[in-house]
């Protein structure tokens, strides 16, 4: 299989998981306690943090070397735009909601809650990306079997960490009374744009091939983005204690040693 393949099937995992997510809708009947929650987001920001640097960064700026590019200007240009093209998305897309809301076009559900549909939604896009991007490099060099642990590696961590935010996304409708149906459906939806993103990003990387560090810094940056605006920012208004640091620490060392170890 080709790595526009392995991006699909890849990002389809990930979809799935936060599809299970969602299906908590159907089992339980209480919010995710806030511990927990924080505990998942920290653990999110810890996977996409470490995922960046090894998965992305460093990779992309081997591959710039490869190609003999300037690799600091590449992957701070491609860094620079990934944080600029997800600022501008992330304001317009929250602002776009904020203005159904107050219309009265969407009714039932909080203003918090669309934001953090919007939040995921939009995080979600990169990290398609991330995994797409991280595929199609290891198909373009099938002598360095590490690259294509990695990519598997990147997949699993994005994977666990959709699990809880499929859920996070599905639960609050619950609780605005959306029907079990229509949250479970809104939630796995929400990572719909993983897929699409992936593939995308893997078919221009495969055609393209010197634009492959700019994309990888990309959505490197993209993440990172993320988890400072939204992943921990969110975990730590409930957080009394340490746990997101916790969860935080723990997500980065399991992304690093799967990085690692399988590579």
């Amino acid at each position: 299989m080709n790595g526009i393949t392995w991006a699909l099937l890849g990002t389809l995992f990930t979809f799935s998981v936060s599809t299970l997510g969602a299906m908590n809708v159907f089992l339980i009947k209480k919010e995710i306690s806030r511990t927990l929650s924080c505990l998942f987001l920290g653990f999110a920001g810890g996977v996409m943090i470490a995922a960046s640097v090894w998965s992305l960064i460093l990779p992309a700026i081997t591959r710039a070397e490869s190609l003999n590019q300037i690799a600091p200007l590449i992957v701070s240009v491609g860094f620079i735009l990934g944080v600029s093209l997800l600022l501008f998305a992330d304001g317009r897309f929250k602002a776009y909601y904020t203005k159904r809301l107050r219309k009265g076009e969407i009714r039932n559900i909080k203003e918090s809650t669309m934001m953090l549909i919007a939040a995921i939604t939009i995080h979600n896009i990169p990290e398609g990306m991330a995994v797409g991007l991280s595929f199609a490099l290891a198909l373009s060099q099938p002598d360095n079997p590490a690259l294509f642990s990695g990519a598997v590696a990147m997949a699993v961590g994005i994977g666990i960490q959709n699990y809880p935010e499929g859920t996070a996304v599905a639960l609050p409708l619950l609780t605005d009374g959306v029907a079990k149906r229509k949250a479970f459906l809104i939630g796995s939806a929400s990572a719909i744009v993983e897929p699409i993103s992936g593939v995308s990003a893997a078919v221009l990387a495969t055609f393209i091939t010197p634009v492959m560090p700019l994309l990888l810094s990309f959505a490197a940056g993209t993440m990172i983005y993320v988890v400072v605006q939204e992943l921990l920012p969110e975990a730590q208004k409930y957080d009394d204690g340490k746990i997101t640091t916790l969860g935080f620490i723990a997500g980065f060392l399991i992304m690093m040693i799967l990085d690692v170890s399988l590579g």
